[in-house]
């Protein structure tokens, strides 16, 4: 469940996290899981079938969003802004960045977003999943965008195992090392909570993590 604290704002769960009240409903499980889906959709692979107008930057009108949800999903039509902006607060992993009546996602597009704006990376050390099979090869040629726009690093050896599972039983993490990129001019920017995006990374600031 999806609900609101008067004190506290937004939260997942039955109550409150912070005070252990009972706030007010806003969403159910199953309209949360269909409704953070759609919006990533549409923010990260494919505004125009939705008819909504993206910026360069990413950002889109929460009204305009929720409007063309409404038109072409019957059972949202009750979809308001503050539906969106309180799956936007309450995502776990902080794909969205919410400023005033617009709305963007920060990382995993499939189209050409420009998220320059989004702040540098604060760490020193970065990781990255693959395969066995790709351990050589990426430690010969470095790290190079995929099925998406952007390399994209996780900030902990945690968060890289439970990416790289989703390939492979047994991924193998390597070791970037943001610092000294980063000081040599490469640009990685935070755009989430444990998410690090770049255009790529040469195989000198890689190693495998043991």
């Amino acid at each position: 469940m999806l609900g609101e604290c008067n004190e506290h704002g937004y939260y997942r769960g039955e109550k409150c996290p912070i005070c252990g009240e009972e706030g007010k409903f806003v969403m159910n499980d199953w309209e949360v899981r269909k409704l953070s889906g759609t919006m990533i959709g549409i923010l990260r692979h494919f505004p125009e079938q939705f008819d909504v107008e993206m910026d360069e930057k990413g950002w889109v009108e929460m009204g305009a969003m929720a409007d063309a949800i409404k038109r072409r999903r019957a059972d949202f039509h009750w979809l308001r802004i503050k539906h969106i902006k309180a799956i936007a607060e309450t995502d776990e992993k902080g794909r969205y960045q919410v400023e005033g009546k617009k709305i963007r996602a920060t990382y995993a597009h499939t189209i050409d977003i420009d998220l320059s704006d989004l702040p540098p990376a604060d760490t020193n050390v970065l990781f990255y999943p693959v395969t066995e099979e790709e351990v050589d090869i990426v430690l010969e040629q470095g790290l190079f965008p995929i099925d998406r726009n952007k390399v994209h690093l996780s900030g902990s050896v945690e968060k890289a195992l439970e990416a790289g599972r989703i390939r492979t039983e047994n991924p193998v993490i390597l070791r970037i090392d943001a610092a000294k990129a980063m000081e040599d001019g490469v640009i990685i920017l935070k755009a989430g909570k444990d998410v690090y995006i770049a255009d790529e990374i040469d195989a000198k600031y890689l190693s495998r993590y043991e």
